[in-house]
């Protein structure tokens, strides 16, 4: 009996394992994020129809899980969940063995972020570092382009361009939304300090959403986060000052809501204060894409040289602007963004330049030239973006009109003959760049580009009395000289890419053809001493006719890394280029075809850490104003024609980049080598003396090397509330001048060094020291020996800026600049100003009174040197200006 039951049991037993081995699950597999990392710790849930849990577990750290559970006859869903990403949810198929391979999205929803404790807030989450503005804000500060100049890792250069350790800023956004694109000066220098709570750094920033896991990003954009009060109001701003011949005033109009963002403006003052700079677009275009063409003039009637200080010194203008600039938010990711400026400027400069040339083969050359000018401009630029940005599509296309129009009078006084200038110029640029990305299902992407451009300038170049007699009128005085050049330019560009997905391979395939016409057209006129106007002659005329048709591909192997990737790029094209000159029955057809490669690496060395490695090649040919036969009189003093083939330039660079930024300590750190080489078809020839320039391109294997070295280093020391800021750069070139029938190797080095030290003296004192070196030596090497040239420069600026009270603060600050120079005696200049602020206790206004340049110094001057050039530069300064302002929010 007792064998029979224990053989009943054991079948018993025997069954019930059969049937649980039955009715058991075993589901495991991969949870990776959309670029291939793996997830590590992700949750995984099994649930039953009802939404009761059965098994939990989480993901190791290659992202890998595994889970068995017995099977009840129901109904079980699996569900898949980590910090930053969005749950995934699928049914569970009724069979004993599954095997997921997941990819989790990144959520629109972000997690509070992780603050780190210190001295000054600072806070770090994912790819995105953010600055408190209360805990950089001083009690001048105005709007939120006076803090982020003090933000540890962050410069701002004179223009306003900003750079994040060591990598240019490519946008702005307000809030998340790209209100300005490159224009984001109008953002830093309108939004009020109070209504920003963060400045936030976004690295690998790449705002196309359905490009996500397929191209990696290496671009650097700032976000300005706005407080919440400033998203539910109007925020009105403006201010009023008035002093010694001086004005200024500004008003805006600034919403921040959901569905609206808009920064609206006026402003006018004649204190030195530039507000074409401040619509200038100072970002940097997202990876490789085509870009418009910028119209190039061929006229001039001054030296480019201006004085190397701030334009509040010596810039002696009328300015009157207005913008207008409204994003609006839409249904369904839709969005459209409006921008209106208008500017007119009136301008005066005067100065005086002393130039010298050291030539092998001849006497220095020296001549003195004195310009007492005007500038004016009326320029209009409109704009129209209509954007979609979803996971599946992204759709933008974007109109621009910039019609602007100069009108430069002056006189001018070149070594004894004195005479005046009259320069028009007239431009107007119509453009259209549209943008398609389509997923088609989940590891493929479409991708179209598009660009329209059409461009024309006119420019006019008068001289009175005419100059040059003995070229242009077999030495016979004469009245008036007027050159005349007019411009046209069509560019088309169009473009299609395919790309898919391999785990962490992606290919890219492209297709894409381009078409540029450029027609060119010059005439030099004489006025004689009856007032017959006739043409100069045949030989100071052009009419050329450029085209440059190509099509291209591009292909691409981008392998995503573990924080980092490897890309391999190749872009194939086949361009014709013809072109012909009437005038000079000449005419030219050319074929190309060229590889252009492109290798990059990327790659995160830790936490902290990134090293980026990159080789290019690409081939650039001249346009239509590069290859005009005619002579033209480009400015007062010079001649330029060619007589070459069609001007093609070879350029090669390797560059290398190593950057690491510990925010919980505030240290930023970076060092970048960079080397080119260009090789050209053509060098231009000058033929000078002590009254005019001959320019000539002719045929010749040109090269230039050029090696240069940077760094920068910020440290924030949070004992001694110290913000300690380093720079410096050595960059060393060789080449080929030709002066005066001699060809001579030139080499060159410039070496320039710069430290930032801003203190926190007591509770309520502030002191800033900055200083800058720099030293180029320029050698030139000629039959008759070596001729060089040294030139160095030192800068120093200091301020003191200190609360009195909860109402009153001011600042003072002084600068100081030499110029040293073998053969001449030191250059200095300094410069000292004053500012004090009233704000009383609860009023939402303040009064602010300025005294800039209080030592009242006239006359600035400045030594410019290059391999055979040296010039001693003179611009008379602003008077000594008082200035008192009324600053008001409505």
């Amino acid at each position: 009996m007792f064998k029979k039951i224990a053989l009943s049991c054991s079948f018993l037993l025997i069954c019930a394992n059969f049937l649980f081995a039955q009715n058991s699950f075993t589901i495991s597999g991969s949870v990776k994020d959309s670029i291939g990392n793996p997830i590590a710790s992700a949750s995984i849930a099994v649930v039953n129809q009802n939404g009761a849990g059965i098994i939990f577990s989480k993901t190791n750290d290659k992202g890998l899980f595994k889970c068995d559970f017995q099977n009840g006859n129901e109904s079980y869903f699996i569900k898949i969940s980590g910090m930053g990403y969005q749950q995934f949810s699928q049914a569970l198929q009724q069979k004993n063995e599954q095997n997921f391979s997941i990819i989790l999205k990144q959520t629109a929803y972000k997690l509070n972020e992780v603050t780190v404790k210190s001295n000054v807030k600072i806070s770090l989450s994912s790819d995105t570092l953010k600055y408190n503005v209360k805990g950089f804000q001083e009690s001048n500060d105005r709007v939120i382009g006076d803090v982020i100049n003090r933000l540890p890792g962050i410069q701002v250069n004179e223009n306003g361009a900003i750079t994040y350790n060591g990598k240019r800023i490519t946008k702005v956004y307000i809030d998340g939304d790209n209100l300005l694109d490159g224009r984001y000066k109008m953002a830093t220098n309108n939004v009020p300090v109070g209504a920003v709570e963060q400045v936030q750094v976004i690295e690998r920033d790449q705002p196309v959403k359905a490009l996500n896991g397929y191209v990696s990003s290496n671009n650097v954009s700032l976000n300005i986060k706005l407080t919440d009060s400033a998203r539910t109001m109007s925020v009105n701003t403006g201010y009023a000052g008035a002093g010694n011949n001086a004005y200024t005033g500004e008003l805006n109009n600034l919403i921040f809501n959901k569905k609206i963002k808009a920064i609206n403006t006026f402003k006018t003052n004649n204190i030195g204060e530039n507000l074409e700079a401040e619509q200038a677009s100072l970002g940097a275009t997202f990876n490789n894409e085509v870009g418009l063409k910028t119209p190039q003039t061929l006229l001039s009637m001054e030296s480019e040289n201006l004085p190397n200080t701030k334009e509040k010194y010596y810039l002696l203008n009328n300015d009157y602007s207005g913008s207008l600039n409204a994003l609006f938010k839409l249904k369904a990711d839709w969005g459209l963004r409006l921008n209106l400026s208008a500017l007119q400027l009136k301008r005066k400069y005067k100065y005086k330049n002393a130039v010298s040339y050291f030539l092998g083969n001849a006497d220095t050359i020296r001549f003195n030239e004195i310009q007492d000018n005007v500038y004016k401009l009326n320029q209009w630029h409109a704009e129209a973006q209509i954007e979609k940005n979803s996971k599946s599509i992204y759709v933008k296309s974007i109109t621009k009109l910039e019609i602007p129009k100069w009108n430069r009078n002056g006189n001018t006084r070149q070594n004894e003959q004195a005479f005046g200038q009259n320069q028009p110029t007239h431009q107007i640029s119509l453009s259209n760049e549209t943008n398609l990305v389509k997923a088609l299902g989940i590891n493929n992407i479409l991708q179209y580009n598009g660009l329209v451009q059409y461009y024309k300038v006119n420019e006019n170049l008068k001289i009175t009395p005419g100059i040059q007699e003995d070229i242009v009128n077999n030495g016979m005085a004469y009245l008036l000289l007027n050159q005349q050049v007019n411009t046209g330019n069509v560019f088309i560009n169009q473009s299609a890419t395919f790309k898919t997905r391999f785990d962490r391979l992606v290919l890219s395939a492209a297709a894409g053809g381009s078409f540029e016409h450029n027609r060119l057209n010059t005439h030099l006129y004489k006025t004689d001493i009856s007032n017959i106007v006739t043409p100069v002659g045949n030989e100071f005329k052009n009419n050329v006719s450029f085209d440059n048709f190509g099509f291209y591909g591009k292909i691409s192997a981008l392998y995503l890394l573990e924080k980092g990737s490897i890309s391999v790029e190749a872009t194939p094209t086949f361009s014709n280029i013809r072109y012909s000159d009437v005038e000079k029955n000449h005419s030219e057809n050319n074929s190309y075809f060229l590889f252009n490669p492109l290798i990059e690496f990327k790659k995160n060395l830790g936490k902290y850490s990134e090293v980026n490695a990159r080789f290019a090649q690409q081939t650039e040919f001249g346009k239509v104003n590069d290859i005009y036969r005619g002579s033209v009189l480009v400015n007062y003093r010079q001649f330029n024609f060619n007589d070459r083939p069609l001007p093609k330039t070879d350029i090669s660079n390797f560059n290398i980049r190593y950057a690491y930024r510990k925010p919980i300590k505030m240290l930023f750190y970076n060092l970048n080598f960079s080397y080119d080489r260009t090789k050209q078809n053509f060098i231009n020839s000058y033929t000078i003396d002590s009254g005019l320039t001959k320019s000539i391109a002719v045929n010749f294997e040109n090269k230039l090397d050029q090696y240069s070295l940077n760094g920068n280093f910020s440290k924030y020391l949070f004992p001694l509330q110290l913000n300690f800021l380093m720079h410096g750069s050595l960059s060393m070139q060789r080449g080929n001048n030709f002066y005066n029938d001699e060809i001579t190797p030139f080499s060159g080095r410039q070496l320039s060094a710069g430290m930032v030290l801003r203190k926190k003296l007591f509770s309520k004192i502030t002191l800033t020291l900055n200083g800058d070196l720099s030293r180029s030596v320029n050698k030139q090497k000629s039959i008759n020996g070596l001729i060089s040239n040294e030139t160095a420069s030192e800068k120093f600026k200091g301020e003191w800026n200190q609360n009195i009270s909860s109402a009153i603060s001011y600042s003072l600050a002084y600068h100081f600049t030499t110029y040293r120079q073998g053969l001449q005696q030191p250059v200095r200049n300094q410069f000292f100003d004053f500012n004090i602020k009233v704000a009383p206790v609860k009023w939402k206004s303040f009064f602010e009174f300025q005294c800039i340049n209080l030592v009242n110094q006239n006359l600035y001057r400045q030594i410019n040197s290059s391999a055979n050039q040296l010039s001693t530069y003179e611009m008379p300064l602003r008077e000594r200006t008082f200035l008192l302002k009324y600053a008001f929010t409505f």
